[in-house]
């Protein structure tokens, strides 16, 4: 209830009963508000004995926050930073509001680096907490999850602390450690710029709420510290007293600027942000135990009562304008902020219901006129903007990339830009990136001499004809010391809900015009979406886009501008899009393009071929869906010649073991590349592949330094001869079909016909050998996935014998489950080489002990390799030279199980498979 207060009695009539108990505790609460230089208030009140009342004695304002408003920090007092820091503040999230991604407060370097940095929440309900900056951009950071209560409708005091000595960081949620992390080390110095209530990087939001009592140490607060303060202001007799660098209680309620209570001095500007009073009723804080206790006097009977209305004029204050003035010789300069009010504008008079009833016109008192200059700032550097890659980050929920995940782009094309000193950004948020830059030594099949961007950022594609006009016509003389030209085209399309889903879900064609005559034409589409090796993902992974998947790199279109135009001459040059027009529903439909003119000098060579990839067998991480593999390597070849090529031959095989041949003949056209299919190899332990091309054409190649490559090599997983393939199908069987090839392409067993949701068995037997499975989804959606309703199956490779699950795999897979294996002791190898070699293991089974006696027919290098029944090698033994030698090996700590035992022995190779029980 409310009422006014008179000095005496008064009498306060409750406008509805209160039925009381008679015993229960009663808390009476009395607020008021007070006009400014009005008398105290004050309660008759007597001694109780004891603490019987709490109460405030002053008022309390806060910081008002919203989009696109925010306060910036006059001063670098954040330059003591290094090693330690704590930050801590009162914030109310709006409900309507959070979570939002905005940011609670930032501090960047020179090189508008992240340096410390506050999202409380993010988007995603999770408070970010970054401190420590590499110097390169990369910054330390923890994170958790928040409950709704902690961000929103409720006073939350939070505490950051970061001690880069010891890598501890920690987040404090009402003086109660809620975070930590460790091996933390980055420094906090070279902080230059400060913002509370937004980010400093372009296309922050602002944080939608409230905030009070921020503050900031050089030192690390302990949690009893900031427990003992939590509810009070910040003094001198704080522990911390001398390491405080900034304390802003918001409590100046000027509207201009806020008084910074530490020796910094630095003072808040508020840029749109608006310091408001608390309503008496919601104070909390700063409140003091007294055993003086308010005189009150309770009656009880039986009274008749009715509501009634008394009409109060008030009068409200109109909202004043910030005017800033600034120096007529420097116009980027302030000299002084005033608060106005708009003159000549009319005040309205409203009945009780709301109606304007009269209005009053308020005249100008002064008029300040606005004069505009001319002026020049100083020279400021010219940024020219290369992409070098795009890649798109993955969805994050339920991501799991281990140690992380490599990426690779060839850049050999942007070497004109690559030295000296340049800037080397990325576009990630969240993301801790490490980039890293490989230089290949040697020639390149023609020298790169410049590097010209002809259209570059975002271009809508509301209609075929916008997109023109982002991407309009260039003329320009190309470079007669040039031989040859490529166009690069990278170009990937975003939003969708409109007509086509565009330009998202939609594949349309792109040109490329050279005076008006269309020369180049691609369809800007990627359909691999559900192979990603990047997978599962929580997001709508499996779905195709234009030219881009959620973590998977964007592709570039390369096509060779040289046979349309003339070193030297003037062309224009045009780049077009698909007939479309957007409905309008839906985001706004448009292509994120880079495209790239590069000139070259002359082919360095007539003929020469490249092997510029190993897909399989292969490390790579951008490669992991198709290995590890024991049989048909999968290697890129390219014509880095001027020269059409039509034959190479292809030498390949593991390391150390006998090669094979492969005969290639096709066309490519220079700098044209092919994905080669290789046939069998030799198949025996090794930790490398190696190809080597040559005789290009029939002739010599002229340039052998690119003719070998060679990779990692992992051993695919061995399984018993008798197998179960049970498979669980889910709710639209007719999308799958399993099969089982030979090392020779044969196929050997596969199932096509499933039932919805009933588990299929298939016992299958296989001989020593090498094999790929396939499991196809036609839908590319996988057999279980959040976003459709195909309901849950599952694949399985069991054990014919024991009915042990040997692997059981990721139902989220997409369009297709693919792995090699291997059956029985398989080490594809031929023994004995030499009739007069021997290898023997005893005992056989072994438990403790196991002996392998070696009998050569002369002193020769020897080595002895233990492979689980995996494929996994466990151990290696390096006798040396010798003749006629027996191991003594402990396997009194393996796993019970099968193992092989192979012996290497300059060109002899031997196995012999072993049990250990």
């Amino acid at each position: 209830m409310s009422c006014h207060f008179l000095p005496g009695w008064a009498n306060v009539a409750f406008t509805a009963a209160y039925s009381w108990d008679g015993t229960s505790d009663i808390l009476v609460e009395v607020t008021y508000a007070n006009e400014a230089g009005a008398d105290d208030t004050w309660l008759r009140a007597s001694d109780a004995g004891a603490n019987r009342s709490i109460y405030a004695s002053s008022s309390d304002r806060y910081l008002d926050l919203w989009n696109p408003v925010y306060a910036a920090v006059d001063g670098t007092p954040y330059n003591s930073l290094d090693q330690q820091i704590t930050v801590s503040f009162w914030t109310y999230g709006d409900p309507v509001y959070q979570p939002q991604s905005g940011t609670t407060f930032e501090i960047r370097d020179d090189n508008a680096y992240r340096v410390v940095n506050v999202h409380g929440p993010w988007g995603d309900g999770v408070f970010y907490w970054d401190a420590g900056n590499d110097g390169g951009g990369s910054y330390d950071r923890i994170n958790k999850a928040a409950a709704v209560a902690d961000y929103e409708g409720n006073w939350t005091h939070w505490a950051f602390t970061k001690d880069a000595s010891t890598g501890d960081m920690k987040i404090y949620k009402n003086g109660v450690l809620w975070h930590s992390g460790t091996d933390k080390t980055r420094s906090m110095a070279g902080g230059t710029e400060m913002r509370i209530g937004k980010g400093l990087w372009a296309g922050s939001q602002s944080y939608y709420g409230w905030m009070d009592e921020f503050a900031m140490w050089d030192a690390v607060l302990d949690e009893a510290t900031i427990q003992e303060y939590l509810y009070k202001d910040l003094d001198e007799a704080h522990p911390n007293a001398d390491d405080l660098i900034l304390y802003y209680s918001f409590n100046d309620g000027d509207g201009i600027y806020e008084s910074d209570a530490s020796s910094s001095n630095a003072d808040l500007a508020l840029i749109g942000a608006v310091s408001r009073p608390y309503d008496p009723a919601t104070l909390f804080r700063y409140t003091t135990m007294s055993n003086l206790r308010p005189d009150v006097i309770w009656e009880q009977g039986v009274f008749t009562s009715h509501l009634d209305s008394v009409l109060v004029i008030d009068t409200v204050l109109m909202d004043p304008v910030t005017l800033v003035t600034f120096d007529p010789a420097d116009p980027t300069s302030g000299l002084d902020t005033i608060l106005v009010w708009p003159g000549d504008v009319y005040t309205y008079l409203y009945d009780e219901y709301g109606v304007v009833a009269d209005s009053v016109l308020v005249p100008a008192t002064d008029n300040i006129a606005v004069e505009y200059y001319e002026y020049y700032s100083a020279p400021f550097e010219v940024v020219n903007r290369y992409e070098l890659g795009r890649y798109i980050t993955p969805y994050g929920i339920g991501l799991d990339l281990g140690d992380g995940f490599t990426w690779t782009f060839d850049v050999s094309d942007y070497r004109p830009l690559l030295h000296d000193s340049v800037r080397l950004a990325a576009g990630n948020w969240q993301e801790l990136l490490d980039m890293q830059l490989w230089f290949i030594e040697g020639t390149p099949p023609r020298d790169p001499i410049s590097v010209t961007n002809l259209w570059t950022g975002y271009k809508g594609y509301n209609t075929d004809e916008a997109f023109d006009d982002n991407t309009p016509a260039i003329t320009m003389n190309l470079p007669a010391d040039a031989s040859e030209f490529r166009i690069k085209s990278r170009v990937s399309g975003h939003g969708f809900g409109g007509t086509a889903n565009c330009a998202e879900f939609c594949a349309k064609e792109h040109y490329f015009k050279v005076n008006d005559d269309v020369v180049w034409t691609r369809e800007v589409w990627r359909d691999n979406c559900d192979l990603n090796p990047v997978y599962p993902q929580g997001g709508t992974w499996v779905y195709d886009r234009a030219n881009w998947c959620p973590g998977a790199e964007v592709w570039t279109y390369d096509f060779e501008l040289t046979p349309f135009v003339t070193p030297g001459s003037t062309y224009t040059f045009d780049y077009a899009a698909e007939d479309y027009n957007w409905n309008g529903s839906g985001s706004f439909p448009y292509y994120q393009t880079e495209v790239q003119l590069v000139a070259y000098g002359p082919y360095n060579f007539d003929l020469d071929a490249a092997v510029t990839d190993i897909l399989a067998p292969s490390g790579d991480d951008m490669w992991g869906r198709m290995n590890p593999i024991c049989n048909n390597p999968i290697i890129r070849i390219q014509n880095t010649g001027a020269s059409t090529l039509t034959s190479l031959k292809v030498e390949f095989g593991l390391k150390d073991a006998p090669y094979s041949t492969y005969n290639w003949s096709g066309e490519l056209q220079p700098m044209e590349w092919e994905e080669v299919t290789l046939p069998d190899y030799v198949y025996q332990p090794a930790d490398q592949f190696v190809v080597t091309i040559s005789e290009p054409n029939g002739g010599a190649d002229e340039y052998e330094l690119n003719n070998t490559m060679t990779s990692e090599v992992a051993f695919p997983v061995s399984y018993p001869a008798d197998l179960i393939i049970e498979f669980k199908a889910n709710n639209k069987p007719n999308e799958n079909d399993w099969f089982v090839y030979d090392a020779n392409g044969n196929e050997l067993y596969s199932r096509t016909t499933f039932t919805a949701g009933t588990i299929h068995k298939d016992t299958i037997h296989l001989e020593d050998g090498c094999y790929e499975f396939y499991l196809w989804d036609w839908d590319e959606d996988g057999i279980s996935w959040w976003a459709n309703s195909d309901g849950t199956g599952y694949l399985r490779i069991k054990d014919a014998n024991t009915g042990t699950i040997l692997k059981s795999f990721e139902p989220d897979f997409g369009g297709l489950i693919y792995q090699q294996f291997t059956v029985g002791t398989y080490v594809d190898i031929d023994e004995p080489l030499d009739a007069e070699d021997a290898f023997e293991v005893y005992p056989n089974p072994a438990a403790d002990h196991l002996y392998l006696k070696i009998r050569l027919s002369g002193r020769r290098e020897a080595e002895v390799f233990i492979y689980d029944y995996a494929g996994n090698l466990i151990h290696t033994e390096k006798p040396g030279r010798i003749q006629d030698e027996t191991l003594h090996m402990d396997v009194s700590q393996y796993a019970s199980g099968m193992y092989v035992a192979v012996l290497k022995a300059g060109n002899t190779w031997k196995k012999v498979p072993f049990m250990v029980e």
